[in-house]
């Protein structure tokens, strides 16, 4: 009889599922094998567990990509309470498997016990944890390429936040919240020159598009109108753009 799943076991394997690409939700991934030897199971029962994610998640499933037709009634409620309630959910998560990945390898899971309060861990720990998260799983889904430009190289790629981190405590670890870009669109994008409408396309401010300089022809005006390369999951979220456009955006 197989094991069952217990909630902070399917936290951590969630909490993987969000920073793996779909291709990688297989028995041979490194970081499968050493989750699954953390828990006491097979990589393949790990996989299995992330296909079963990938079965409810919207994105591929608007895409035809179909995991596996399994889940559970648990795996629902994890996944509803991941994205309902993206910051505690994360913040649980990752404390559940970075003590997963503390722990002896031989240690029965059943003896996990995850941190729990405030004292654990710092504040500005979590908070470097979560930026973290935040960057990878975006990297993930935009596959590591500026949404508006492409660029690909990482070090000029930054995880932005459509509604600032500081002024929405809900939305930090958000990932709906967030878009992958260049440092020149991320620049323009915070200080209201570059904004995206509810069909993903890109605004430029009126004032840059008025800019004679080659660079700001080629970096800003010229994706005025141009659809965003859009993620494999975690579509930005429409409502979160109409509040950039409307409080932020220069027009």
């Amino acid at each position: 009889m197989a094991k069952e799943w217990r909630e902070e076991e399917l936290l951590a394997a969630m909490y993987l599922y969000t920073v793996l690409p779909f291709g990688r939700l297989h028995k041979g991934t490194p970081e499968i094998i050493q989750l699954a030897s953390r828990l006491g199971r097979t990589p393949s029962s790990v996989g299995m567990k992330l296909s079963n994610f990938a079965s409810l998640d919207p994105a591929h499933q608007a895409r035809g990509v179909k995991g596996l037709s399994g889940a559970s009634r648990a795996d629902r409620a994890v996944w509803s309470m991941f994205t309902a309630r993206w910051a505690e959910s994360v913040e649980r998560a990752a404390d559940t498997y970075d003590a997963l990945m503390r722990a002896p390898s031989e240690a029965p899971s059943s003896t996990l016990t995850p941190p729990v309060g405030p004292t654990e861990v710092s504040r500005t720990t979590r908070a470097r944890r979560g930026q973290a998260w935040f960057r990878q799983t975006l990297d993930v889904a935009y596959e590591q390429r500026c949404a508006v430009s492409g660029c690909d190289l990482p070090e000029l790629l930054i995880a932005s936040h459509i509604v600032r981190w500081a002024d929405d405590e809900t939305h930090r670890l958000n990932p709906h919240n967030g878009l992958l870009l260049s440092v020149i669109h991320d620049r323009a994008f915070e200080a209201g020159h570059l904004t995206i409408t509810d069909d993903y396309r890109v605004l430029i401010s009126t004032q840059a598009r008025q800019k004679p300089e080659p660079l700001m022809r080629q970096a800003l005006g010229a994706y005025h109108g141009a659809e965003i390369r859009r993620p494999i999951r975690f579509l930005p979220d429409p409502q979160l753009l109409r509040q950039h456009r409307e409080t932020r955006f220069l027009g």
